[in-house]
C-alpha cells in the first residue's frame, strides 16, 4: 500500500508552492508586501478555511466515529476564536488609519455621480451600474466575497482527513510567523498563529492516527489513498480561490475611481 503522507508531500507540492505565492500569502516572501489590510486579507481567507473544514469534519465525523479523534485535534473553537480576536483589533488599527487618509483627502476627492461602474466588486455580485459615489461606498463597507466557493469532493472521509492535513499541515510554520510578526514596529494580533503553533503538536498524533486507520478504510474503498491526495488538491484550490478574491478586491480598492 502506498504511503499515504509521502504521497501526500509529493503529490501536493505543486499546489503548495501556487499557495504560497498567491496573495496574500506572498506577503510573507516580501515583508515589503505587508500591510495591516494585507494581514487582514490572510485571515479572512483562513478564516473561511477553517469554517468549511471544520463543519465538512464534523460531517465526516457524525457518519464515522473512526474520525472523532481526528477532529479533536483540529481545535476548531479555538481557532476560530483566536482569528475573530485578531481580525477585531486588526480592524481597528485598520479604522484609524482609514481615518486619518479621508480626513486628509476629503477636499482632493470630491466625487461626483457622472460616469457609471459596475458594482461587480467581487465575482458573486450582479452587474447592476452605480455612480462613482456609491461604488466608493461598497468598497469601504465591503471586505470581500461572500460568494460560497464550490469544489467536488470524493467522499466525506476524504474529504476531512484532507482538510485536516492541510489544516494541521499549514499549523507546522505558525510560531515562525508568529515571531516575525511579533518583530514588527507595529502592535500586529498575533492570537491565530499562537492557537495554530498549538495545533502543531497533534501533527505526529495525526498522522499516526490516519496510518491506523487506513487499512479499514482501503478494505471499504481501494481508491481512498487517492481520494484523500485528491481532495488535498482540493482545498488547495480553494484557499488560491480564495486569495484570487481578495487579490481583486485588493485592485479594486487601489483603483483610481
Amino acid at each position: 500500500m502506498r504511503n499515504l503522507f509521502t504521497a501526500l508531500k509529493q503529490d501536493t507540492h505543486a499546489s503548495h508552492t501556487t499557495l504560497e505565492n498567491t496573495y496574500p500569502f506572498s506577503i510573507y516572501h516580501d515583508d515589503n508586501l505587508f500591510s495591516v489590510k494585507a494581514y487582514q486579507a490572510v485571515l479572512f481567507v483562513m478564516r473561511n478555511f477553517h469554517e468549511t473544514a471544520a463543519r465538512a469534519v464534523n460531517h465526516a465525523k457524525q457518519n464515522s466515529t473512526q474520525l472523532e479523534g481526528i477532529a479533536s485535534m483540529i481545535n476548531s473553537d479555538a481557532i476560530l476564536t483566536a482569528i475573530s480576536e485578531d481580525t477585531h483589533a486588526l480592524d481597528s488599527m485598520s479604522n484609524t488609519s482609514n481615518t486619518q487618509e479621508e480626513n486628509a483627502h476629503i477636499e482632493k476627492s470630491q466625487l461626483t455621480d457622472t460616469g457609471a461602474f459596475y458594482k461587480d466588486t467581487h465575482p458573486n455580485f450582479h452587474n447592476t451600474l452605480l455612480s462613482q459615489s456609491e461604488i466608493k461606498e461598497n468598497i469601504k463597507q465591503d471586505t470581500h466575497a461572500k460568494k460560497p466557493l464550490d469544489f467536488n469532493f470524493k467522499s466525506p472521509t476524504s474529504q476531512a482527513i484532507a482538510a485536516a492535513y492541510v489544516w494541521l499541515g499549514s499549523s507546522m510554520g505558525a510560531n515562525i510567523i508568529a515571531r516575525r510578526l511579533a518583530a514588527k514596529q507595529k502592535e500586529i494580533p498575533t492570537n491565530y498563529y499562537q492557537a495554530m503553533a498549538s495545533c502543531a503538536k497533534r501533527w505526529v498524533s495525526f498522522k499516526q492516527d490516519v496510518d491506523a486507520l487506513l487499512p479499514t478504510l482501503v478494505l471499504e474503498n481501494s481508491e481512498v489513498i487517492t481520494n484523500i491526495i485528491d481532495d488535498a488538491n482540493t482545498w488547495f484550490e480553494y484557499l488560491i480561490a480564495l486569495g484570487n478574491q481578495v487579490q481583486l478586491t485588493k485592485a479594486l480598492q487601489e483603483a483610481n475611481f
